[in-house]
């Protein structure tokens, strides 16, 4: 299993698979320049560090080249069967360098190495290239296939990311840690990149609190943490939001919310969503990407990008209403029956198993 370390929903899939493949008795290498955020070391889940030495003579570390050195050492050194990586780019061109064909390839696509690096004429071909010479490839979405599909000339297959409604479930009792008790509390939880649009969400709840009491909960860090905290002065917001760093436990603050705030302007799947539904959250979402086929009324409201009073106004209909509770419960009985590990994990055993008999 080949993963980014850093924070992000693909890290996050590739962990978590990994090491529930490892408890249903698989022997799995996880291959990362570092530990990744959600490794679990009791989990059984053998860690392989990429290193990337670093030459005066090249602008830059080779990651890739140091990737494939990983892996190819890997096949004759523990004997490889398989590489499942995640995020194509550069990863697909890394296990074809290090395996040649002799071993499957299954490459599993995110979201932004369609989207976004997918559409830059640098990748693009030559990603192409390694994707089709895979044995499978598959997207987390419909929506990411069909983009896939034309970006490049690819069928991938759907597998939904999964959820583990064990570990993500409600947590009340943590509530009065982030919010009084006549006050509702809002979460967002991401990697603060820019495409997830932070400081609107912080707009937003500025609206938001123009009509209800509230406290927002912004969870992670990146590079419009300043930006949204600018926001946060200039909106005079200091007393009613709260920045807290990743934290290994990330269910004790999402399950003490009483709405999930997603404004991403691309979001292929979205993880932190799913999540909040399993902890019994409503999500409030922009409509972009995968979302729709995740959020539905039931769950959830889906606005348009960039209408900040529609979407304080949907937040605001759905923290009001009498039938919140009930929606909590429809919620994280949907994530249960729709993405449990143990579905989502099967089907990747089964694709595996395709694999490995057409080699």
């Amino acid at each position: 299993m080949v993963a980014y370390a850093s924070l992000g929903g693909s890290g996050i899939v590739a962990t978590e698979l990994a090491q529930r493949l490892a408890r249903r008795g698989h022997e799995v290498w996880l291959f990362a320049t570092e530990r990744p955020f959600r490794f679990d070391e009791k989990s059984g889940v053998r860690f392989w560090k990429v290193d990337m030495p670093y030459y005066p003579v090249f602008p830059g570390p080779l990651y890739e080249l140091a990737l494939a050195g990983a892996l190819e050492r890997a096949m004759r050194e523990v004997r490889l069967e398989a590489i499942h990586t995640h995020y194509a780019i550069p990863h697909a061109a890394a296990a074809w360098l290090a395996s040649e064909g002799h071993i499957p390839t299954i490459h599993t696509l995110h979201g932004s190495d369609v989207s976004i690096l997918g559409q830059d004429s640098v990748y693009r071909n030559v990603t192409a290239k390694f994707l089709r010479r895979a044995c499978a490839v598959t997207a987390v979405s419909w929506n990411l296939a069909l983009r896939a599909r034309w970006a490049f000339g690819i069928k991938p297959r759907v597998i939904y990311n999964a959820v583990d409604v064990e570990r993500f479930r409600p947590f009340p009792e943590r509530r009065g840690e982030y919010a009084a008790e006549d006050e509702y509390l809002l979460v967002h939880a991401s990697n603060f990149r820019s495409i997830k649009r932070v400081p609107d969400i912080v707009r937003a709840f500025f609206k938001i609190r123009q009509r209800v009491k509230a406290r927002l909960v912004l969870l992670g860090k990146g590079p419009e943490e300043a930006e949204a905290r600018r926001v946060v002065e200039e909106l005079n917001l200091g007393r009613y939001v709260s920045f807290l760093p990743p934290n290994p436990h990330p269910e004790y603050v999402i399950g003490a919310a009483d709405l999930f705030l997603l404004m991403s302007e691309e979001e292929s799947f979205g993880q932190a969503a799913l999540e909040a539904l399993a902890c019994g959250v409503p999500v409030v979402s922009t409509r972009v990407g995968g979302i729709p086929e995740l959020i539905n009324p039931a769950v959830g409201r889906l606005v348009e990008l960039g209408d900040l009073e529609a979407y304080a106004s949907a937040a605001v209909e759905l923290l009001t209403s009498d039938e919140l509770p009930q929606m909590r419960q429809v919620a994280r009985r949907y994530a249960a029956e729709h993405f449990h590990p143990d579905h989502i994990t099967n089907q990747y055993e089964a694709l595996y198993e395709e694999a490995l008999v057409a080699r």
